[in-house]
């Protein structure tokens, strides 16, 4: 008796085990993020007319003070920056530096992240967030970006730095970019477990988490930021930021000049996964 049912053991033993290892591979595989056709506007009357283009669907429920703008001399200039907001907030976070890149002659874009700057800062939309919807609207500031300046810089923010990094990964008509404290996982997270609750958040229901749980909606501080996120937003920007670490390990970065900028102060910010990515970046010259 002892032998076959040590045998039936080790065979639903072995059958666990493969079926963990097959959920911790599946969990760390993501579906490609999509390069769409680049479309430059040719002029400045373009790059503005596609600027009033996005105004007018952005409608009545978003925030006035968030929609995307233009700031500059009002015609085509050497340099244009192109500034990429942070998760949960809008372009308003972006006033003053905006204002003083304009001061020294630069054209300067700053749009509105999808999801982000309702009027309802309680709104759900970022549960629909997407990493195509951010790689999209990255790629339409960038065609736009082309004709207000000679020369493209891309900044950007937590979780749109690491959109910042998939667009200087990948647009050879990007000729800088900065990324300023890179969302890729929460800090101190192993990149193999963060990497797979990404997977696990991306199939599991949204859920909302507060930024400070005792203050909930009443969080001080800017007034167009939401005081909640979305699980499944903040899991595809996690996977936005996988996609461009895959990609970096496998070619080098299209944009010719990078500059990473790193933080200690935030627990969203995963140091380690940054370091990797530039040492990819590195590597491939």
């Amino acid at each position: 008796m002892s032998g076959p049912f040590h045998r039936r053991a080790l065979f639903v033993t072995a059958a666990g085990g493969l079926a963990i290892a097959g959920a911790w591979v599946a969990l760390g595989a993501f579906r490609a993020v999509p390069l769409e056709p680049p479309r430059p506007s040719p002029t400045y009357e373009d790059a503005i007319a596609r600027v009033d283009a996005i105004r007018s669907r952005e409608g009545p429920d978003v925030n006035p003070l968030c929609r995307t703008r233009v700031l500059g001399a009002g015609r085509r200039t050497e340099r244009v920056v192109v500034l990429l907001h942070g998760f949960t907030n809008c372009p308003k976070q972006f006033d003053s530096l905006a204002a003083d890149l304009s001061r020294r002659g630069v054209n300067v874009l700053v749009p509105r992240i999808p999801r982000h700057g309702m009027a309802d800062r309680m709104s759900p939309a970022l549960r629909l967030l997407t990493a195509e919807e951010l790689t999209r609207a990255g790629e339409e500031a960038v065609d736009i970006a082309h004709g207000l300046g000679e020369r493209v810089t891309v900044v950007g923010l937590s979780s749109s730095a690491v959109l910042a990094g998939w667009l200087a990964q990948h647009r050879p008509d990007v000729d800088g970019a900065v990324l300023l404290a890179p969302s890729f996982a929460p800090r101190g997270m192993p990149g193999a477990i963060a990497r797979r609750l990404t997977g696990a958040l991306l199939r599991s229901p949204n859920f909302f988490v507060w930024w400070d749980r005792r203050l909930r909606a009443g969080l001080p501080g800017p007034r167009q930021c939401y005081p909640r996120f979305a699980s499944r937003g903040l899991a595809e920007v996690y996977r936005l930021g996988y996609s461009l670490l895959d990609d970096a390990a496998r070619g080098a970065p299209a944009a010719k000049r990078l500059t990473v900028v790193t933080t200690t102060g935030d627990e969203g910010v995963n140091n380690d996964l940054t370091a990797d990515l530039a040492r990819r970046w590195r590597a491939r010259g």
